[in-house]
C-alpha cells in the first residue's frame, strides 16, 4: 500500500476524532496536529510545527512540560501530564495529554498523543472540595456549639441536684447529668473520625465502657473485656451502638450492686456469623425484679433508651434478666 495513502488516511481518521491529537518523528519536533488541536488553538500547522507548540503553554507550566516530555522521550516510554494551553480566545484551559511511542517494524518512529480538556472537570472536583470544607467547618462549629449546650446542660442539672430538697430528685438530677455528659463524650470521639474512615467498634465501645465506669465512680466493679473481631463500622451505626453500652454500663453501676457490693461486667463484641456483628454487656448482679416486659422494664430510665437505640442502629436487641442482666445486641455488618 502506498505510505502517502496511509498518511492521508491517518490525517482523515484524526482529523474527525473527538480528541486534539500530535504526532513526532524521530526528532521531538512535532510534524502533524490534527484540525481539533489547530481549532482549540487557532493557530496554523506551520505555526504549530516543530516545538511551536509550546508557545502556547502556559509560561508558569512550559519548563516543567518540555522536561516531561524531554524524559519520556529519551526512556520511549509512555506520559501523562496536565499543563495549561491557551485556547484561540486566550483563555487559559486545563489540557489532559498523553503519548506514547510508536514503532514500526520494530524500530521507533516516534510518538503520537492525544490532548482532552480538564478544565470544567478540574473546576467541578474544586468546587467539590470547597464545598467539603465549608461543610467541615459549618460542622466543627455545630459541634462545637452542642458540646458547649450540653456542658452548660450538665452544669446546670448538678447545680439544680445540689440545691434539691428531696434525696430521690437530687439523685435523678445527678443521674441525667451524667447521662448528658457521657453522651457528650461518645458524640465528641465520633465527630473526630474523618468522613471516610469507618470506627474500630471493639476499641470504641472498652473505651466507652471504662469512661462510664469511671464516672459514675461506683468502687468496687470490674470490667471484662473480650474483643474476639476487629469490626469496622460507619459512624452513623456505631454511635447508637456506643451509646447503648453507655446506657448498659451506668444502669449495672446504679442498680445491679445494691448497698455497695463489688461485682462484675462483662462486655464482649465478636462476630457472630457472615456479615453478622454481636455485642454483649452483662453483669452478675442482682438482675430484674421481673422479665423484662418489651425490653422497657420500669425503674430503669437506661433500658428504656436502649430499644430506641438499637433501632438507630438497626439492631436486634435481646435483654435476660434472669441471672444478673445480659443484653445481646446483633448487627449487620462487613
Amino acid at each position: 500500500m502506498d505510505p502517502l495513502d496511509d498518511e492521508a488516511r491517518f490525517r482523515a481518521l484524526a482529523d474527525h476524532a473527538p480528541v486534539m491529537i500530535w504526532r513526532t518523528g524521530l526528532t521531538m519536533g512535532c510534524d502533524y496536529f490534527n484540525r481539533p488541536w489547530l481549532d482549540f488553538t487557532g493557530r496554523s500547522m506551520d505555526q504549530e510545527r516543530g516545538e511551536g507548540w509550546a508557545d502556547g503553554v502556559h509560561p508558569e507550566d512550559r519548563e516543567r512540560c518540555l522536561r516531561s516530555f524531554a524524559e519520556a522521550f529519551a526512556a520511549r516510554s509512555e506520559f501523562s501530564m496536565e499543563y495549561r494551553l491557551r485556547r484561540h480566545d486566550g483563555a487559559w484551559r486545563w489540557v489532559l495529554d498523553k503519548g506514547r511511542p510508536v514503532y514500526r517494524d520494530g524500530a521507533f518512529a516516534g510518538f503520537i498523543g492525544s490532548c482532552t480538556d480538564q478544565t470544567d472537570s478540574r473546576q467541578a472536583l474544586e468546587d467539590h472540595r470547597r464545598a467539603l470544607e465549608e461543610r467541615e467547618t459549618l460542622l466543627a462549629e455545630l459541634h462545637h456549639r452542642v458540646k458547649n449546650n450540653a456542658q452548660a446542660t450538665t452544669s446546670f442539672l448538678g447545680l439544680q441536684a445540689s440545691r434539691a430538697s428531696d434525696p430521690m430528685v437530687a439523685a435523678a438530677l445527678r443521674g441525667a447529668a451524667t447521662r448528658v455528659m457521657l453522651a457528650t463524650l461518645v458524640q465528641d470521639r465520633m465527630f473526630r473520625v474523618p468522613p471516610d474512615a469507618g470506627v474500630e467498634l471493639g476499641a470504641e465501645l472498652a473505651t466507652t465502657a471504662r469512661m462510664a465506669l469511671e464516672i459514675t465512680g461506683r468502687p468496687g466493679i470490674t470490667l471484662d473485656l473480650q474483643l474476639e473481631d476487629a469490626l469496622d463500622l460507619p459512624v452513623s451505626q456505631a454511635t447508637p451502638l456506643a451509646l447503648i453500652v453507655n446506657e448498659l454500663v451506668v444502669n449495672a453501676a446504679r442498680h445491679a450492686f445494691p448497698d455497695g457490693r463489688a461485682g462484675r461486667v462483662a462486655l464482649s463484641v465478636r462476630r457472630a456469623g457472615p456479615g453478622l456483628g454481636e455485642v454483649v454487656v452483662a453483669d452478675d448482679g442482682m438482675g430484674l425484679a421481673e422479665p423484662p416486659r418489651r425490653n422497657t422494664p420500669q425503674g430503669c430510665l437506661g433500658l428504656h433508651l436502649v430499644p430506641r437505640l438499637a433501632r438507630q442502629a438497626h439492631a436486634s436487641l435481646k435483654l435476660d434478666g434472669s441471672q444478673g442482666v445480659r443484653a445481646t445486641i446483633r448487627f449487620a455488618c462487613r
